[in-house]
C-alpha cells in the first residue's frame, strides 16, 4: 500500500533514518581522520629537536602525502557528512509536507465523491430544477479541481525533491572524489604551498609594506602601515597555531631545550607582535573616540544613521590620527644613530632596518632554509633588530596609547 494513497504515488522517496545513521556514521570517520591528522603534526612538531638520519627519515615518512591526504580525507568525510545531514533535515520537511498534501487530497477526494454522488442522484430524478442541476454539476466541477490543486502542489514537491536530491548527490561525488590520492594540479600545489607558508607568507608581505611606507608620502603610506599591522596579526594567530612553533615553545619552557627551534620560534611570534601593536593601538583609541562620539550623538538624539555615521567618522579620523603619530613618534635608538652621524643618515637607516626585516622573513623561501646557520642567523638578525629598533619604538607607543586610553 502506498505510503501516500490520497495522492496516488510517492512524491518524496528517501529514508531519514538510514541517511542519518550513514551521517553519523561519517561524522565519525570525519573526527577520526581530524585527530590523526592533529597527531601527526603533534609527532611532527616534537620531533622538531630529534636530529640525525633516523629523524630525518621519522619525520619524511610523516610530512608528505600522508599529513595531505588525511587532512584532504577530513575536509572531504566532513563536508559528505554535512551533506548528508541538510539533506536528511529537508527529507524530513518534504516528507512532513508530502504527508500535509495527502491529508488534503482525502479530503478533498471524499468532498469529491460527496458532489458527484450528490449531482449523479439530481440527474436521477426527473423533477430536479435545470438550475439546482447545474448548481451540483459545478459543484463537483469545482471539488474535482481542489482535488487537482493538491496534486499539482504535490508534483511541484516532487520536482523540488528532485532537484535537491540532484544537487546533494553532485555534492557528494565532489567531496568523496577527492577521498582518492591523485598527482595535484598547479593551482593544488600553490594552494598547499600557501597552506604550509601561510604565517610565513604573512610576516614577508608585512615587512615589505613597511619597507615601502618609508618612500611614499604620509596620506598613502597611513593606509600601508595599518595593512601591515593587520597582516602582522594574522601572522601572529598563523604562527601561534602551528603545532611546531608550540612545540618548540613548550620544549623550552617545560624540559629547558632552548635550542634554536625554541628562539626561532621565540623570535618569530615576537617580531608578529611587535608588528601589529601599532595597529591594534590606533584602532583602539579610535574605538575610544567612537564611543564617545556615539554617546554624544545619542544624547543629542540626531537619529541613528546620524549616530553610525559620526561613531565611523571618529573611528577613522581617530585611529588614522593615531597610526601616524605612531609612526612619526620617537625611535630611541635610531634617532642616537642620527645624533653620532648626521641628519641625511636618518631615511637609509631606517631602510636598513626595514630591510633587514624583510631579508630575514624571505630567508624561508629559499634554500638557505635548510640550513641550521643561516636559520640562526636570521633568528639572530631579528632578534637584534627588535631589541634596538621595534620594542623601545612599540614602548613608548604602548605607553601613550594606554594613556590616551585611560583619559
Amino acid at each position: 500500500m502506498p505510503e501516500y494513497p490520497h495522492l496516488g504515488w510517492d512524491p518524496v522517496p528517501g529514508n531519514p533514518s538510514a541517511i542519518a545513521t550513514l551521517q553519523t556514521k561519517l561524522s565519525t570517520s570525519a573526527t577520526a581522520l581530524g585527530t590523526a591528522h592533529q597527531l601527526v603534526n603533534q609527532l611532527l612538531g616534537e620531533s622538531t629537536y630529534w636530529r640525525g638520519e633516523a629523524a630525518d627519515a621519522f619525520r619524511e615518512a610523516l610530512d608528505g602525502d600522508l599529513r595531505r591526504q588525511l587532512k584532504n580525507a577530513h575536509r572531504s568525510v566532513s563536508k559528505a557528512a554535512s551533506k548528508l545531514r541538510t539533506w536528511h533535515d529537508d527529507l524530513v520537511g518534504y516528507q512532513a509536507t508530502a504527508r500535509r498534501y495527502d491529508a488534503r487530497a482525502a479530503a478533498e477526494a471524499a468532498a469529491l465523491a460527496r458532489a458527484e454522488a450528490h449531482h449523479d442522484g439530481m440527474r436521477a430524478s426527473a423533477d430536479t430544477p435545470e438550475p439546482e442541476l447545474r448548481a451540483a454539476g459545478k459543484a463537483v466541477a469545482e471539488a474535482r479541481e481542489a482535488l487537482d490543486s493538491v496534486r499539482r502542489l504535490a508534483r511541484e514537491l516532487e520536482e523540488t525533491h528532485r532537484v535537491e536530491a540532484g544537487r546533494i548527490a553532485k555534492a557528494l561525488n565532489e567531496a568523496t572524489g577527492r577521498l582518492a590520492p591523485r598527482e595535484p594540479g598547479a593551482l593544488d600545489k600553490v594552494v598547499g604551498w600557501i597552506d604550509d607558508n601561510l604565517g610565513d607568507s604573512l610576516s614577508l608581505l608585512s615587512a615589505t609594506l613597511g619597507l615601502v611606507a618609508i618612500f611614499v608620502t604620509a596620506p598613502v603610506a597611513v593606509p600601508l602601515l595599518f595593512a601591515a599591522a593587520g597582516l602582522s596579526l594574522a601572522a601572529l594567530v598563523s604562527h601561534a597555531s602551528d603545532s611546531k612553533h608550540r612545540a618548540a615553545l613548550k620544549a623550552g619552557f617545560t624540559q629547558g631545550k632552548f635550542d634554536g627551534q625554541f628562539w626561532s620560534s621565540a623570535v618569530t611570534l615576537s617580531g608578529d607582535a611587535l608588528g601589529a601593536l601599532p595597529g591594534v593601538g590606533a584602532v583602539a583609541q579610535g574605538a575610544k573616540e567612537m564611543t564617545a562620539a556615539t554617546r554624544a550623538s545619542l544624547a543629542a538624539e540626531q537619529g541613528a544613521s546620524a549616530t553610525v555615521r559620526t561613531g565611523a567618522r571618529a573611528l577613522v579620523t581617530d585611529s588614522v590620527t593615531a597610526m601616524r603619530e605612531a609612526n612619526d613618534a620617537p625611535k630611541p635608538v635610531l634617532d642616537w644613530a642620527v645624533r653620532r652621524t648626521s641628519p641625511s643618515a636618518e631615511k637609509p637607516l631606517e631602510v636598513g632596518v626595514a630591510s633587514s626585516a624583510v631579508f630575514t622573513a624571505g630567508v624561508g623561501f629559499t634554500p638557505a632554509d635548510n640550513s641550521d646557520s643561516a636559520r640562526s642567523t636570521a633568528t639572530g638578525i631579528d632578534a637584534t633588530r627588535m631589541a634596538a629598533s621595534d620594542a623601545p619604538s612599540a614602548g613608548i607607543n604602548a605607553a601613550r596609547t594606554w594613556a590616551q586610553l585611560l583619559r
